[in-house]
């Protein structure tokens, strides 16, 4: 049986850095195959409703509906084994701070420029849209690759001068973008709403500095926990229009509440692999999984009559149901991976889940340069039925191939 401290953790004190914890890139890995499959299949028309987000308006939910939360929460898993591994390794609290700062902006930045997509004005922009986006995004992903440590002084001066020429050609790309807002106005880059990796970056940053300064200590991040439900709630009853212009800007209530709440659920999960609880037994961990994963579960059951499970709402009832279907799904795959050691099915999946910016970017960035190049009927030569759910799948598993044989060469992306 493989000890406790060497799945992931060390003793609080301990100078030793956490292991790598298996099933986190494991569950990251899944959550990014599914939402890759989720997004191509939400363009698939006459498939059942169980394989389409719940509608906009509903009390209800479905499997497509929890993918979101499934990689808010894993996000959260993963904060206290990263914060904890830089202060073993000697880094200043000013410094986790920088970081925290400089990857949350990075998330936020590419989060607007995806979703300004939609809007892109080619007859003010001078260039097509899909060139536009196929290049900015090629930009950010070299932009942000990393080098390994290992690698030879020349490969890191040519990787260097790589990131360089794809940050001076991001800059022009974005100086170059415009588009037309609702009333028809020429814009530049717009934060109607943040995108899938902006709300990432502003959860992300909410919940990291929260841990930094409660030190970690889970009973006051389970305080955080039932504070941001609250915030939620109190924002539904106006109890934050006192805020004004910042509501219109960032909607304090979704994100800073119902939002970052999803990740905390994943930082409270996480906590159980460092510290002192590093030093827990597989069973402990295990027990706490499933009995917090049922407790949100009931909790969001119970205040499902204030504002229904929704997702476009974020609702902090959607919030807890989503959070504890989560935490169980997590304990499966710690269960399997880190427990049974059942590890070789997961090889490529964890590569994937090792790589999960360029998973999420890359789907854009084929569907740009096929657009490009006339050949868009060649992604999608079924879209409706069970033939368009296999052309997604078909294309989900493209995605992840391409993925799997970056990373396996070296080329990963971290905001």
């Amino acid at each position: 049986m493989i000890s406790s401290a060497m799945l992931a953790g060390s003793p609080a004190g301990s100078s030793e850095p956490a292991a790598r914890l298996v099933s986190l890139d494991a569950y990251r890995g899944l959550v990014i195959m599914a939402m890759t499959f989720v997004n191509y299949l939400a363009g698939v028309k006459a498939i059942p409703a169980w394989a389409k987000h719940a509608p906009d308006a509903a009390d209800a939910y479905t499997f497509v509906d929890l993918v979101f939360p499934a990689f808010l929460f894993i996000v959260g898993v993963a904060i206290p084994l990263a914060l904890h591994k830089r202060r073993l390794q000697g880094e200043s609290l000013a410094a986790q701070l920088k970081r925290i700062l400089l990857r949350s902006a990075s998330l936020i930045g590419v989060g607007v420029i995806m979703v300004n997509k939609g809007c892109f004005a080619p007859e003010a922009a001078w260039l097509p849209k899909e060139l536009w986006y196929l290049l900015t995004m090629s930009c950010v992903l070299v932009a942000w690759a990393e080098v390994p440590a290992n690698s030879l002084p020349q490969r890191q001066r040519i990787h260097l001068a790589a990131r360089v020429t794809a940050g001076i050609l991001l800059v022009l790309m974005l100086a170059l973008f415009r588009g037309k807002n609702a009333a028809g106005e020429t814009v530049w880059l717009q934060t109607s709403w943040w995108g899938i990796l902006g709300l990432i970056g502003w959860a992300y940053l909410a919940c990291s500095i929260v841990y930094l300064l409660t030190r970690g200590n889970s009973l006051a991040l389970s305080g955080v926990l039932g504070l941001m439900l609250a915030l939620y709630v109190g924002n539904r009853h106006g109890v934050l229009h006192w805020l004004g212009p910042v509501q219109g800007v960032l909607n304090v209530g979704q994100i800073f509440g119902s939002t970052a709440a999803s990740v905390m659920m994943g930082v409270l999960v996480g906590n159980w692999f460092v510290g002192e609880a590093a030093a827990r037994t597989p069973f402990e961990r295990a027990r706490f999984f499933l009995l917090f994963g049922v407790g949100l579960l009931v909790a969001g059951t119970l205040v499902r009559p204030l504002h229904g499970i929704n997702k476009i709402a974020a609702t902090e009832a959607y919030a807890l149901v989503s959070g504890g279907w989560c935490c169980l799904a997590f304990l499966v795959v710690y269960l399997l991976m880190d427990v049974g050691r059942w590890r070789a099915w997961a090889v490529p999946v964890n590569l994937v889940g090792q790589n999960a910016v360029l998973a999420y970017v890359l789907p854009g960035i084929v569907g740009s340069l096929f657009a490009i190049i006339g050949l868009s009927g060649w992604l999608w030569p079924f879209s409706s039925g069970w033939p368009g759910a296999l052309n997604a799948g078909l294309l989900t598993a493209l995605i992840c191939t391409i993925v799997y044989a970056l990373t396996r060469v070296g080329f990963r992306v971290r905001l």
